[in-house]
């Protein structure tokens, strides 16, 4: 760049113009440039486009791209640029790219990744830079011991997520008495497991045993049989994904399901359950942070957009994820009428209202976003309207955690 503007400079110079002519001649030459880069505030989506989740990282980035078009590029004055990055599910590749982002492309606002132990990584590399980051996941650590005054999360907390999950099995279920844990091994697992263990015994509920297994674990059969000898009330699956497919096509495959219960504790909703057959989804529970059958004016519209961009096909957790992400940062700029991101958060902290999963308030104390979580059952095949009417909620919990268990002790400031 800088021999090209000598060249320039040099240029200039035999037609006759001033040194000082040609340098500010030049100056102007890269006004308009600045100008722009003044005139947009750049979004970062980091997602899972190769890796364990890599097939959630499309459909996360079509709900963003869905919330976006809502506002047409546009807010607080300025054009949004959005540009994503891969994390790989990978916690030093996201750190990585996060970085980089912000060092080549400005930015300022960060909402991803999806897995909860990626997430550690690029909270850090926000507060270090003074970037503001909304993410979705399971950890607890977010809005807990890992705070700070540039974090928030959007999904609901693990408590209250536990808690609604282990509630509507005991009200469907009111003689079991124990549930056998199914753990994906890293900290989304770690923090539920930990809440279902305090939990269960307020439910009258026991742990039979616990297994815990890699992300991208695919072989269930040992943990099955283990699990079986115990003989529980019900399975209690704290993984995700293709972890939570195959395990359930294997436990139907030992007999397990249909004739009792597994309860996916935290589920992607529809991207999980068009993947299994009826036979084997029947006699599910699962709890998530959106379906799409929630009965809001938002909603409705978010889906009917949603199902133009599929074919037809309903959002689940991971659109409605990336939707929401980018709406509450949007609407902290849209209140802050700025994209400033201390301005932005300033907005947000404390912030009450209603979008498309419902009511909500962001606690000031911690950023948790107190929002709803969902819990529904499986419909046999015979009383499903259409193929993607695979279940129905029965319980919208909206519970804060108990402010005793919250390890954020002091969020900081700028």
């Amino acid at each position: 760049m800088i021999s090209r503007l000598s060249e320039k400079l040099r240029s200039l110079r035999t037609m006759g113009l001033s040194m000082a002519g040609a340098a500010a001649l030049a100056t102007v030459m890269f006004l308009p440039t600045q100008s722009a880069a003044e005139e947009e505030v750049v979004i970062l989506g980091i997602w899972p486009i190769t890796g364990p989740y890599a097939d959630m990282g499309p459909l996360l980035d079509r709900g963003v791209e869905i919330a976006l078009e809502e506002v047409g590029y546009k807010v607080a004055g300025k054009k949004i640029k959005y540009i994503t990055r891969d994390s790989e599910t990978k916690a030093g590749t996201a750190a990585r790219r996060a970085q980089g982002a912000i060092d080549s492309e400005g930015v300022k606002f960060i909402i991803g990744p999806w897995s909860s132990g990626v997430a550690l990584a690029v909270t850090e590399v926000a507060k270090k830079n003074k970037v503001m980051y909304y993410f979705s996941g399971g950890t607890e650590d977010i809005t807990g011991k890992r705070c700070h005054k540039y974090a928030f999360m959007w999904a609901a907390n693990a408590w209250t997520a536990m808690d609604a999950n282990l509630k509507i099995f005991k009200k469907f279920n009111p003689d079991a008495k124990s549930i056998y844990l199914f753990v994906v091994d890293y900290a989304f697992g770690w923090t539920l497991q930990k809440y279902v263990e305090k939990l269960a015994p307020k439910y009258g509920l026991k742990i039979a045993g616990v297994d815990r297994h890699p992300l991208g674990h695919r072989e269930y059969s040992s943990f099955i049989t283990k699990a079986m000898a115990t003989k529980p009330d019900a399975v209690y699956m704290i993984n995700f994904g293709l972890d939570a497919i195959s395990a359930v096509r294997q436990l139907y495959n030992f007999g397990f399901t249909p004739k009792k219960p597994v309860i996916l504790s935290w589920s992607a909703g529809v991207e999980e359950l068009v993947q299994m057959d009826p036979a084997m989804r029947a006699n599910l529970q699962f709890g998530t942070n959106y379906y799409y059958t929630v009965d809001t004016p938002g909603n409705k519209s978010f889906v009917d957009a949603y199902k133009k961009k599929s074919g037809g096909i309903p959002p689940g957790y991971a659109p409605g994820a990336g939707y929401g992400l980018m709406k509450m940062t949007l609407l902290g700029m849209q209140k802050a009428n700025s994209t400033d991101p201390k301005k932005v958060i300033q907005a947000l902290e404390g912030l009450k209202g209603k979008n498309f999963v419902g009511d909500f308030a962001i606690n000031g104390r911690n950023h948790q976003t107190v929002r709803p979580y969902f819990v529904a059952r499986t419909k046999p095949e015979d009383k499903m309207a259409n193929k993607y009417d695979f279940a129905t909620i029965q319980d919208i919990s909206s519970t804060e955690q108990p402010r005793d268990l919250n390890q954020c002790q002091d969020i900081g400031g700028f």
